[in-house]
């Protein structure tokens, strides 16, 4: 949980830093860029002034029009004189040329103007300076006067509201994973005080039935041969039932540390089912299953691995439809060779096929209700047969019943 939630957080907070630090950034090389902005536009107005002094109005337009032909910046010109307005008008638009009335004053609230080349007047900005202190005033109109790329507020509050947005997003996803992971948790906690319990049940049933033998027999309490051999039998039964358990529970142990060996070898397919279907047929008093499996099935595999999965099957067949026939197939099929085990029994709904090899998984209904088990067999199947590279599955047959279908790879000689 913590791996999944800490990157989220980390790069919120990353962003939250970065978004201060351009902030900051952005407000100093706004305030340098401005500074060296209008130093250009000071120096540019002193040329000019220079240049205007002592002229007459005719040359004085002449040089206003040569600066405009030279600054790519400069869109209009203008001279202004007190008590005349602006005697030399070069594009000056006329919502900017009316607020500059014979009787203009430079100054601002009775101060003069900061010494700044470039000052707002209306929607404009003029770069303007004085010819003859505040008698005549040679200005020039300024058109997107080197702009930085973030210049503009309304850029940086596009930014910075992206930013927040990216963030909170970040954030909404941290705590989505974090709601996640903690239900994932009360999930896990849960299956594993259901998986206690189930052991404790399963693994105490057969204990149930040892121990009061044992106990009688160990005091002499069963006297008749007839009564001893009958307790042995249980014995016997319950504790081999009580080792398939411990065994099952071991397997799945390896596979989760993935410490299970496998001996991978060539052998023929046929000839194990052969075995192993006559090996299982005590399990089906009434119905021995069917065995199609003919000629050479070379598999390269574990055999033991692909005998225990066999019996899992017919062990499955034999407790969920009893009495129903059972075929077992073998045959080449895809990239190697193909086993299924049909059985004709009530099947497994929908959800039952979705979840046949979950872990700890048990059919709900009354076919299974009398069933012991810890829901691993599938599971533990399953993952030998992809642990061997072949794979294990299972579908509903056409006119009832499942059937499941093992798949190996062919001999490496083919």
């Amino acid at each position: 949980m913590f791996l999944t939630v800490a990157p989220a957080i980390l790069l919120a907070c990353a962003g939250l830093w970065l978004l201060t630090h351009v902030v900051r950034n952005m407000e100093a090389n706004r305030e340098a860029f401005e500074d060296l902005r209008n130093e250009k536009w000071k120096n540019l107005m002193h040329d000019v002034q220079g240049q205007l002094r002592r002229k007459s109005d005719v040359k004085r337009e002449t040089v206003l029009r040569q600066v405009l032909a030279e600054e790519p910046y400069a869109q209009a010109a203008f001279f202004w004189r007190k008590g005349e307005g602006l005697v030399c008008n070069v594009d000056v638009p006329p919502d900017l040329a009316a607020q500059f009335p014979p009787d203009f004053s430079w100054k601002e609230k009775g101060q003069t103007p900061r010494q700044r080349a470039l000052q707002a007047y209306g929607d404009y900005l003029v770069a303007w300076q004085r010819i003859q202190g505040e008698k005549e005033v040679a200005g020039l109109l300024v058109g997107n006067p080197e702009r930085l790329p973030f210049d503009d507020p309304t850029m940086l509050y596009w930014v910075g509201g992206c930013f927040v947005a990216l963030v909170l997003l970040v954030a909404g996803v941290g705590a989505w994973l974090l709601v996640r992971a903690a239900h994932k948790a009360r999930l896990d906690a849960l299956t594993k005080t259901n998986f206690v319990s189930l052991v404790s049940h399963e693994l105490n049933t057969p204990l149930t039935a040892i121990i009061p033998y044992a106990e009688m027999l160990r005091k002499g309490q069963i006297t008749s041969d007839e009564d001893r051999h009958e307790a042995y039998e249980v014995i016997a039964e319950e504790s081999v039932r009580l080792k398939s358990l411990v065994a099952e529970l071991l397997d799945f142990s390896r596979l989760e540390r993935r410490t299970k060996k496998f001996t991978m070898t060539d052998f023929d397919t046929a000839e194990l089912v052969q075995n192993v279907v006559r090996l299982m047929r005590g399990r089906f008093p009434e119905n021995a299953p069917s065995v199609l499996a003919e000629g050479q099935l070379p598999v390269y595999a574990d055999a033991d691995a692909v005998k225990a999965i066999l019996i899992n099957l017919l062990d499955n067949a034999a407790k969920y439809a009893p009495g129903a026939p059972v075929e077992v197939v073998a045959e080449k099929g895809g990239t190697g060779v193909r086993v299924e085990v049909r059985d004709r029994g009530p099947g497994l709904t929908p959800d039952g096929l979705r979840n046949a090899f979950t872990r700890f998984w048990r059919a709900d209904d009354s076919t299974t209700a009398s069933v012991g088990g810890f829901g691993l067999g599938l599971t533990i199947a399953r993952s030998y047969a992809r642990e061997m590279g072949g794979d294990l599955t299972c579908a509903a047959r056409e006119g009832g019943g499942t059937v499941f279908t093992l798949e190996l790879k062919e001999t490496e000689n083919g």
